[in-house]
């Protein structure tokens, strides 16, 4: 191992998953390859932003007035097109965000072509697993509110408090399982299922320490967000949009970048891998 496999995986024998240096790498990353990661994200994002701003805006009013409680009818049909493909869009920019901060951790080359590609190779394997996790998330939501509501009324409130409390925290633990999932279907090109089953292998043992990670990462994020829904009617739904699409992309990009940093480290905490071992993955 050279001298600076040792500086990033120090002591692997006997290693723990420590969050500084997990966020010292993902900034470091970041810094470092952040033109070639805004290329990914344009590449990938600018024919559907020049859409919204050429002829997106009526939809997107519509998108708006439909859901109000005065309106009738359900969402239109083509907003909702819109947004499954916002949704693929995210998917494909995660994956190509995924291997380019792969390739930086392991001192590769940068290619561009070949973070593209071989996120297109990976695509379907990727769309699968996360239209998988955002059904069970979608339906584990839905039952647990349908059964906090039957107990709250049924019962006492706070019965239906504690079970939905309870049930939050169940599908925490049960996301904490999948949070390397892209990276892990990325980089060592594997389906879904092996996915799944990587990445439940590799977080084990350090699921309480990735939560606190997460959270330090995540609150940020998620007053941005408060802050933009509370600003959308003032400026309106279709600047509302275009901030999102903007702010999301920075986002995604951090935390694309910071699960290939989580999957790394996790790989040398688990197997011990230096650069080396992780780089063999690529040949």
């Amino acid at each position: 191992m050279t001298e600076a496999e040792e500086e990033l995986y120090p002591s692997l024998e006997g290693a723990r998953f420590e969050i500084g240096r997990v966020l010292a790498d993902t900034c470091e990353t970041l810094v470092q390859t952040f033109p070639r990661l805004i290329a990914i994200v344009l590449i990938m994002a600018v024919p559907l932003m020049i859409w919204l701003i050429l002829g997106g805006e009526p939809l997107l009013v519509q998108f708006a007035a439909a859901f109000r409680p005065e309106a009738g009818g359900g969402p239109n049909p083509i907003l909702a097109i819109l947004f499954v493909l916002m949704a693929l869009i995210a998917l494909l920019i995660h994956a190509a965000v995924s291997d380019a901060a792969f390739q930086h951790l392991i001192g590769a080359e940068g290619d561009l072509v070949r973070n593209l590609s071989r996120a297109m190779i990976a695509s379907p394997s990727v769309i699968a697993a996360g239209v998988f996790v955002i059904s069970v998330v979608s339906f584990w939501m839905a039952l647990l509110s349908l059964a906090a509501g039957l107990l709250a009324g049924v019962l006492h409130w706070t019965f239906g408090l504690a079970l939905g409390i309870g049930g939050v925290i169940g599908l925490v633990a049960l996301l904490l399982r999948w949070c390397v999932l892209v990276p892990a279907i990325v980089i060592e090109q594997t389906g879904p299922f092996g996915g799944f089953s990587r990445s439940n292998q590799l977080t084990e043992g350090s699921r309480w320490h990735i939560f606190a990670l997460l959270l330090i990462v995540y609150m940020p994020q998620m007053l941005v967000n408060i802050l933009l829904a509370a600003a959308a009617p003032m400026v309106g739904p279709a600047v509302i949009t275009m901030l999102n699409i903007a702010i999301s992309g920075v986002f995604l990009i951090f935390n694309a970048v910071l699960g290939v940093m989580i999957y790394g480290h996790l790989r040398a905490v688990k197997e011990g891998s230096g650069i080396d071992s992780l780089a063999e993955v690529f040949e």
